[in-house]
């Protein structure tokens, strides 16, 4: 009988271990799908950002080897890399998707040459705000990255012009990086370029764009309705815990940092909470499956053991 009430006790200890233990693993399980989700939405960051960097690059080196646009910064012929500049756009336009092509040459020392976009504005000096070009000059590695300019974030890729290996000049060709919007919707995720606050006063085109958080919106193109929801987030809940979780969206986001190392805004990305619902559902469902398993095992074995020791101990008595 003490046997019986001891195995009973021990049952009843392993249904608040359990008990414990589920409760445990059910937040580890939450933790890690955290994790599964902010990866996912990051790798598909990240496959837009190298998209956008293979075509920036080759598209800058490209130009950056035509002879004409050499001929014009060794000849300081405007006129020349204007002209090139407007064949080689209408080329893109008919041949390519770039409908719009930004590029803007710089000197050797740093100046402006041309912008394609702003023809009259030239010669200004870039080395005061423009350390990515900057740093093409000093390296003459090309760059990518995005960079702060009066119209906020931007991809820039920059390269070197060299003739006979001497530095002569740099390239930049620009992007905006609205695509992603449209490659993220298909997937049911959701996007946003976001510029640190701090920086307006060099991004002045965006003083009366949208704030969000401690930032200011710096997309072109955006869903009103994720902006709207977004506006609500704990910025500082989002920062320390890597993830945000509101009634319509799970957030993660990604900095993006400047050839300073500074950070200069955020992509903020998030998809629908019904999915990470059913990821934690699927957890969970896993985790009573594990435990049901492991209590029947259990049980089953403490069955045969107490029934082994009731029949022993009735051969006994009946001796």
């Amino acid at each position: 009988m003490k046997k019986i009430i001891f195995i009973s006790l021990a049952l009843l200890l392993y249904g608040v271990i359990t008990f414990i233990y589920a409760n445990y693993a059910l937040k580890e399980e939450q933790k890690k799908s955290y994790v599964k989700l902010s990866h996912e939405l990051k790798n598909e960051l990240n496959n837009e950002k190298r998209f956008a960097k293979d075509m920036g690059i080759i598209n800058a080196i490209s130009i950056a080897e035509n002879k004409d646009i050499k001929r014009a910064l060794l000849d300081n012929n405007r006129d020349l890399a204007i002209k090139t500049l407007q064949k080689i756009e209408k080329d893109f336009a008919d041949k390519t998707s770039v409908k719009h092509m930004k590029v803007h040459i710089h000197t050797k020392d740093t100046r402006a040459f041309v912008r394609s976009w702003k023809l009259g504005k030239f010669g200004d000096d870039l080395s005061g705000f423009r350390k990515a070009i900057v740093e093409v000059r000093i390296t003459q590695e090309p760059f990518f990255g995005f960079e702060v300019g009066r119209m906020g974030l931007t991809l820039r890729s920059i390269v070197p012009i060299l003739e006979d290996k001497r530095f002569i000049g740099s390239l930049e060709f620009i992007q905006n990086f609205d695509k992603i919007v449209r490659t993220f919707k298909r997937k049911e995720y959701s996007y946003l370029l976001l510029i640190d606050n701090s920086l307006l006063d060099i991004a002045t085109y965006l003083k009366n764009a949208p704030k969000v958080g401690p930032y200011v919106l710096s997309s072109r193109i955006f869903d009103k309705e994720f902006l709207s929801a977004s506006q609500k987030i704990d910025f500082q809940a989002l920062h320390k815990d890597g993830y945000y979780i509101s009634e319509q969206y799970f957030y993660t986001y990604e900095d993006i940092k400047d050839t300073k190392n500074f950070t200069a805004g955020i992509h903020l990305l998030a998809m629908p909470a019904k999915r990470l619902q059913e990821e934690l559902n699927q957890d969970k469902s896993k985790i009573i499956k594990r435990i049901a398993t492991q209590t029947l095992i259990i049980f089953l074995t403490l069955g045969v053991i107490t029934l082994l020791y009731l029949l022993i101990s009735s051969g006994r008595n009946f001796k």
